[in-house]
């Protein structure tokens, strides 16, 4: 197992050879992650870690994770958390290749459950049964945690879903975190209307 002292200086030497200006760096913090298999470091120059000169601090990585039993490093940019990341990477792991897919949890024979999915969408009875006939029940793809968020606001309108593991997506739909309020989901779940 890399130890701290060893990660610290892997990642040193990977934030020294990036920097154009040879400038030196320091470690801010450095701790073993929940699961521990990555060190989360934060680093930044010199100037900045140890002397506290604002206009030298260096913006964009949030830390670097060093993989405990490779020295492997990977940045976490500053617009994600250290904890959301791994999130993904665990969440990538237990879906061993498998893609993540939201289902719809409704039957076509539940005519309650139609007509309620056709008043929430805005669409037309015939999109409502569509989305939930056995062909295309699997509504949306992409990351366990968007689509715990898009399973969440459906939830919040009154329309069961799963979360499921699949190794097929069918004509499911891509999402990502820019689908982040109801009026955007509908717009997405209404996209394929026509077809």
């Amino acid at each position: 197992m890399i130890d701290a002292d060893e990660a610290k200086a892997i990642v040193l030497r990977a934030c020294e050879a990036s920097s154009r200006s040879g400038e030196r760096f320091a470690i801010q913090s450095c701790v073993l992650s929940e699961h521990r298999d990555y060190w989360v470091i934060r680093a930044n120059s010199e100037d900045f870690v140890l002397r506290g000169i604002w206009e030298r601090q260096y913006v964009g990585a949030s830390a670097h994770l060093v993989r405990t039993t490779s020295g492997e490093v990977e940045s976490v940019g500053s617009g994600q958390s250290v904890e959301q990341y791994l999130h993904e990477q665990y969440d990538l792991t237990a879906a061993g290749g498998q893609h993540y897919v939201l289902v719809c949890g409704i039957d076509s024979s539940n005519k309650v459950g139609v007509i309620r999915l056709r008043q929430k969408l805005g669409c037309t009875l015939q999109r409502a049964i569509q989305l939930t006939s056995a062909a295309t029940r699997v509504w949306l793809y992409g990351k366990r945690s968007t689509l715990l968020h898009a399973q969440a606001l459906l939830q919040h309108e009154g329309i069961a879903t799963s979360i499921q593991l699949q190794a097929e997506m069918g004509s499911a739909i891509w999402i990502d975190h820019s689908v982040w309020h109801w009026d955007a989901l509908k717009s997405v779940l209404n996209r394929t209307e026509a077809t």
